[in-house]
């Protein structure tokens, strides 16, 4: 296995943790928002980026410990 494969095993938890950070920043959005037109598409952007954040930290947290302790 190569370095740079080993690099794409990674790069799947750094791309989720700035997802998660994404996510958290509509969360934000959301909680701050008074009027009801910017809260429903913070909400909804939430959701959405806390789905694919989870799903890439599971992917690449899967691909990574397979490799080292697999």
């Amino acid at each position: 296995m190569t370095v740079w494969q080993v690099y794409l095993f990674i790069l799947p938890i750094g791309i989720g943790i700035m997802t998660l950070a994404a996510s958290l920043l509509f969360l934000f959005a959301y909680l701050m928002s008074d009027d009801n037109t910017t809260r429903l598409p913070a909400f909804n952007w939430f959701k959405r980026l806390i789905i694919v954040a989870f799903l890439l930290l599971s992917m690449g947290l899967f691909m990574t410990f397979g490799y080292f302790w697999g």
